[in-house]
């Protein structure tokens, strides 16, 4: 039932789709030649069908309009651009393929921007009200998670995110999270009947989340659920790589299976290196201004070098000075020894949310993100990226887990998900499995998606 109506949403969006992109050729007609297209005309009726067949084949045909629940608005923007863009790439082939140059460019770029408003508002509004009615406690799937630590950002993520509508109905294993009586949820031992459960309680799914799951609880758990007609999600990260990065390498005539842990799309990567250096730029020009303004604020408001340069360790361990604006006094280093015992994180970072050795200046600097401007720099000299893992110190790298060193598979970044997710509240091993996380599921989207939260976080002011 819930597969059905996910396919009927996605029907009514492609349609919406098509329409949008009607009436809005049909608006910028008017707007350039004070009259509307009428469809009597041979060039109006062509131009008619192609966008109904385009707009119609590129909204079922890439997904972009099935309901995920626990998709955010930045993912619902990313798709329509996308659909509008190629869209309107075809439709100006299309244009320029049947010598109809009266119609200009200016009316494709217009086409473009008012349908890209048009769609991504519909679609926000449509999102937006089945998040409100899943809030209310309706149209809610209920899951049944089997797992062990592993999944307890999971649990933690579906019950702070209450617009998803899902509700764990119980869980399956050992987890210290669900100690807090205010969690509500049924925890089971490991030996209980699963399938009497599914008889007992109104399951619609069941989620195992097990960092080394059993191969027979895994074949027994799907038979129980093709049997009963419950739908069985699995998560692992070994089974996600294996999704995401393998590929057969013939050498000779001999086939290998290759994983590769690593991102290896060679032109996604090329977009988001071009990204990198064109956005930093337009950062470093447009907003001069404000770094002048930065750099007068912190001469005034304590001693020292309005810059603050410290060695990090970047992509496979090369070491370079990354660059931020000062925010504490100038013998912070001297006095950390000193603030040791106080340090509020696990693991080899250092952080104090009430650090005295911040300036006033250097807090506000800090709440905002604005401390990480001048890392744009580094950005621009290849040392960086705008999204990616954050640079450690040589110090942390040392103290590293052998699977933690993974994170330096790929370029450091200013943002990542551990800056748009809570950041010191998030434990240290919970922010490396963030990495890798994000190193395992790279695109353009998430660069996107990430990019997006991290302009909500500053305008948010919650940075420590």
């Amino acid at each position: 039932m819930l597969k059905e109506k996910e396919k009927a949403i996605n029907a009514v969006l492609t349609v919406a789709d098509v329409i949008f992109a009607l009436l809005t050729f049909n608006l910028v007609l008017f707007l350039e030649f004070n009259s509307f297209s009428f469809i009597h005309y041979k060039d109006s009726i062509i131009l008619h069908l192609l966008i109904v067949i385009i707009w119609f084949l590129l909204g079922s045909g890439l997904g972009s309009n099935f309901i995920f629940r626990s998709r955010p608005y930045s993912v619902v923007l990313f798709n329509c651009i996308g659909l509008v863009a190629a869209g309107t790439s075809l439709l100006a082939i299309a244009i320029y393929s049947f010598n109809l140059f009266y119609l200009g460019v200016k009316l494709i770029f217009l086409f473009s921007l008012i349908n890209l408003v048009l769609s991504f508002t519909f679609k926000f509004i449509i999102y937006k009200y089945l998040k409100s009615i899943r809030k209310k406690g309706m149209n809610q799937v209920n899951l049944l998670v089997i797992g062990d630590n592993t999944a307890t950002s999971f649990i933690n993520k579906v019950l702070e995110e209450t617009e998803w509508g899902y509700r764990i109905v119980a869980f399956v294993g050992q987890v210290g999270i669900l100690d807090d009586p205010e969690k509500k949820i049924a925890r089971l031992s490991d030996d209980v009947n699963v399938e009497q459960l599914l008889r007992d309680k109104t399951v619609d799914e069941v989620i195992l989340i097990k960092e080394y799951p059993d191969q027979g609880e895994v074949e027994n758990l799907v038979q129980i659920c093709s049997d009963v007609g419950v739908v069985f999600r699995m998560y692992s990260p070994f089974f996600n790589m294996m999704a995401n990065k393998t590929h057969l390498q013939y050498f000779g005539t001999l086939p290998l299976l290759s994983i590769s842990n690593t991102p290896s799309n060679y032109i996604e990567l090329k977009v988001k290196g071009l990204f990198d250096v064109l956005f930093s730029a337009f950062v470093l020009i447009i907003l001069s201004p404000v770094y002048l303004l930065i750099a007068v604020a912190i001469k005034f408001d304590s001693k020292g070098p309005v810059i603050f340069r410290q060695k990090r360790v970047g992509l496979r361990g090369r070491r370079f000075y990354v660059y931020k604006f000062r925010t504490m006094v100038t013998d912070a280093e001297k006095l950390k020894c000193e603030l040791e015992d106080k340090n509020e994180m696990d693991g080899p970072v250092f952080k104090i949310a009430n650090d005295p050795r911040i300036t006033r200046v250097g807090s506000f600097l800090r709440k905002t993100s604005m401390d990480e401007l001048p890392q744009f720099y580094n950005v621009l000299k290849g040392e960086m990226s705008v999204v990616g893992p954050r640079p450690p110190l040589p110090s942390e790298v040392r103290q590293y887990k052998r699977w933690q060193l993974r994170r330096l598979s790929m370029k450091p970044g200013i943002t990542c998900i551990w800056q748009v997710s809570g950041r010191n509240s998030i434990k240290f091993d919970e922010w490396m499995k963030m990495d890798m996380q994000y190193i395992d599921n790279w695109s353009l989207k998430l660069d996107f998606t990430i990019f997006l939260k991290t302009i909500r976080t500053i305008l948010r002011s919650d940075g420590k």
